[in-house]
């Protein structure tokens, strides 16, 4: 029988039923699931990933083609906690899903947790279905008029995100509420059905994904560990990347070993491989289960120790109110792993041209290609014309992968103010391994930022010569500046002091040829003519007029 596995990753706010929704979906339970930690059960919330699963006996036409012919379609859920305190594992969890269920209490509609995993929504998920929860504590005679309401309002906030046009479906996963220790009883819910058809006919075929994830190394996200006397240690988890066997060997790299696989399953039925998007328990022998709870395994030197690295494709969460600003610190999470980090963001002077880091950090230079300072990260709307990236320093180091996603937040946030902590996120484009890193490899990462001076005109010498003053000090080093581009701008009187956002009356282009006395002032050629008026009245010095220069710090050449 040949099984297609899609996992879906189900997230809301807390109390919103998403362990109520896994519980009415599901057929067999992983070990966790369903909140079987006793303190899960005792505050009535989920504290860690749950995993569960049902099948659909009709694979949907769409989801089946020549290459690939399915006899079952299998759905894991990934039930991730709903509460504030614990994002770091909702985060981790949202890295191994393929299409994203969004849990949305129908009495409340959204709230801050809600926002926030549509946030990681975005990111992590191609496609998303809404679940309208709780429809039952809806009074009858206004319930459909409710919903509709809801499923207007929702549907018009995410024409703002990615996942715009997602489905919405309303049903009531636990019918009077409570507490159950039963799952897979529709008798007990309403809608589910519903629920079951829209996700067989919405979700995408990840067989092209997968595909190209099988050709990289093989990483397994580990969720779970507990041993089983006499068989060895279980590692159960998900496979992000990669292909493998039994006897094949494979390393836990926050213990620095190895071990040779003895056995795999799959929700209880053994299976000789793994590849991309499988669900499946791992047996090693002779492994303390306390040593391990949550982290990766991988094929021998894959997974690394990491000091810092370089983010492509950065980018400011819409939500996130604040600035990202550069020197801040974040909390950023990659793979199962999650480290306060300093960051520095830059830019290209051109998109869509791919950084060879490497060939930076050996000291090449490549030509063509500007890296400019930004202060902040700069929000998608207006990094149209270049791409922008982010340099991070870890407090500490972390295990991962050189490759995949990375998601900054700033968790110091009080989590029960209604203020989106998720701030930015990112692609792993080059790894920093050595300790010393700050000083031997950013050094050679030529990253500038461009000042502007403002000067003054003191006098004009003839319509293509003035002299300068206000741009420098009088002990300036002069050879720095020759033949550095300035431009001649005049405004309004009034506009002092606005002139950034005040558009000027003229403009004259020109060059610094020297200095000009003792005090600091220089002289400038123009490659135009003057206006006239302006000739006559800096002849005679009445009037100022405003002059910018842009300069590149020390390590640019002067142009």
């Amino acid at each position: 029988m040949v099984l297609l596995n899609v996992n879906v990753g189900v997230l809301g706010h807390v109390d919103s039923g998403k362990t109520s929704l896994s519980k009415a979906l599901s057929t067999v339970a992983s070990t966790g699931a369903f909140d079987k930690n006793p303190e899960s059960k005792r505050r009535g919330i989920t504290l860690d990933l749950g995993f569960s699963s049902f099948c659909v006996d009709s694979v949907p036409a769409h989801l089946q083609n020549e290459a690939s012919s399915y006899d079952k379609l299998q759905f894991t859920l990934v039930d991730c906690p709903g509460h504030a305190s614990l994002i770091k594992t909702i985060l981790s969890g949202s890295q191994i899903i393929d299409i994203m269920m969004l849990v949305v209490d129908v009495t409340k509609g959204f709230q801050t947790q809600t926002k926030e995993c549509l946030v990681i929504g975005e990111i992590t998920a191609k496609r998303m279905i809404v679940v309208l929860n709780k429809c039952d504590l809806l009074e009858p005679e206004t319930r459909q008029d409710k919903i509709a309401k809801m499923q207007k309002k929702i549907s018009k906030l995410l024409e703002q995100t990615k996942l715009s046009g997602s489905p919405i479906v309303a049903l009531s996963a636990n019918i009077g509420g409570g507490l159950s220790e039963s799952f897979g009883q529709l008798d007990k819910s309403e809608g589910v059905q519903s629920l079951i058809e829209t996700l067989s006919q919405y979700v995408e075929n990840p067989r092209d994904r997968r595909m190209q994830l099988a050709q990289r190394p093989f990483i397994f996200a580990v969720d779970h560990c507990f041993n089983i006397t006499g068989q060895g240690t279980i590692l159960t988890g998900t496979v992000i990347s990669g292909k493998i066997s039994i006897s094949d060997i494979i390393e836990l790299p926050h213990l620095k070993v190895q071990k040779k696989i003895k056995s795999m399953q799959m929700f209880r039925q053994p299976v000789q491989v793994l590849v991309p998007g499988d669900r499946a328990g791992i047996c090693i022998p002779q492994l303390d289960s306390n040593l391990m709870e949550r982290g990766l395994v991988c094929q021998p030197g894959v997974v690394c120790t990491v000091f810092g690295c370089v983010l492509k494709n950065a980018s400011k969460v819409a939500y996130f109110k604040q600035a990202v600003k550069s020197k801040q610190k974040f909390n950023v999470s990659i793979s199962h792993e999650m480290a306060l980090a300093s960051i520095t963001a830059f830019r290209t002077s051109k998109k869509g041209s791919e950084l060879d880091f490497a060939a930076y950090f050996r000291g090449d230079q490549p030509v063509g290609q500007e890296l400019l300072f930004l202060e902040e990260l700069l929000p998608p709307s207006e990094t149209k014309e270049f791409d922008q990236y982010l340099v991070l320093q870890f407090d500490h180091a972390i295990c991962c992968p050189s490759w995949g996603l990375a998601i900054g937040s700033k968790l110091d946030i009080d989590s029960c103010s209604d203020v989106c902590r998720l701030a930015f996120s990112g692609e792993v484009a080059h790894v920093f391994q050595e300790a010393k890193f700050r000083e031997h490899h950013l050094p050679k990462l030529p990253i500038f930022k461009r000042k502007v001076r403002m000067g003054q005109i003191d006098r004009v010498s003839s319509p293509r010569e003035c002299i300068v003053k206000g741009l420098f000090k009088k002990e300036t080093n002069w050879e720095l500046f020759l033949n550095l581009h300035v431009q001649l701008e005049g405004y309004e009187a009034n506009a002092v002091g606005a002139l950034e956002e005040t558009p000027a009356l003229w403009s004259v282009p020109g060059v610094i040829t020297g200095n000009f006395g003792q005090t600091g002032k220089c002289r400038v050629d123009l490659k135009e003519d003057l206006p006239e008026e302006v000739v006559i009245r800096y002849t005679a010095n009445k009037k100022k007029t405003t002059t910018n220069e842009t300069l590149p710090t020390e390590s640019t050449r002067v142009r």
